[in-house]
């Protein structure tokens, strides 16, 4: 059985990668991903991997590319524009803390629950990639009952409930040329990531909190929210203002 976790930070993220690998190459790539059965076949090869850690949840989150894959969906960076894809699909994730990073040196294989990511781009099917989550991470249930119980037992909790945090509606994103940009005028036309029944973002400090519908409400935009994160982590953005 495929960690909880793992299981459905990819089942988001592998959405959002896809629009974002869209936006860069103009190709909508097809993503599955299936249970790794046989880690040790992978020692060798994802020791050359690129490696990109996100945390979910209070567990760490590893992506690794070897570079057949990545050179293809970077496209004229390669790595770097690789990079900035994934963090991108990342940072429109709720339950995500922080923007993830390269890592340094590779994870230890036998440590972690793997699935293979399978991607086809343009009718050609890329090296797969892995991602995986340490065998040992907390289930959610356990981390929500902590964050539970030191919220109940703080004496300023009561205090902060009027503190006022900036809401930001992400509508969303595009990502231009220089060329493309210096030709924008009066009237032109910007095509954003999103589909026309796509979710728009709510973020609180950059942080993505909820997803919802917009609205007309007498007369004035709104947002009715369909998707949002937990209380204890709505809790926990009161540390960031």
């Amino acid at each position: 059985m495929t960690h909880p976790l793992l299981e459905r930070f990819l089942e988001r993220w592998t959405e959002q990668f896809s629009r974002v690998v869209e936006t860069q190459t103009k190709q909508r790539p097809d993503v599955t991903h299936v249970r790794v059965e046989e880690p040790e076949q992978w020692a060798r090869s994802a020791a050359g991997f690129l490696w990109w850690k996100q945390e979910i949840e209070g567990a760490g989150i590893w992506i690794g590319t070897e570079e057949r894959s990545w050179s293809a969906l970077g496209g004229a960076s390669e790595e770097q524009s690789y990079l900035q894809l994934v963090k991108q699909a990342g940072q429109s994730l709720p339950a995500t803390a922080g923007t993830g990073s390269a890592a340094q040196t590779p994870p230890a294989l036998e440590t972690l629950e793997l699935l293979e990511i399978r991607i086809t781009l343009d009718g050609k099917t890329l090296p797969p990639l892995l991602a995986g989550i340490d065998r040992a991470a907390a289930p959610r249930e356990l981390a929500i009952s902590k964050q539970s119980a030191a919220a109940s037992a703080s004496p300023m909790l009561s205090r902060l409930m009027d503190l006022q945090l900036p809401v930001t509606v992400l509508l969303g994103r595009a990502v231009l040329p220089i060329r493309d940009v210096l030709k924008i005028s009066s009237g032109s036309l910007i095509e954003l990531d999103r589909q026309i029944d796509d979710y728009v973002e709510v973020r609180v400090h950059g942080t993505v909190v909820a997803r919802g519908e917009i609205v007309s409400i007498r007369g004035n935009y709104g947002v009715r929210i369909k998707e949002i994160i937990s209380r204890q982590d709505r809790i926990a953005l009161q540390d960031a203002a």
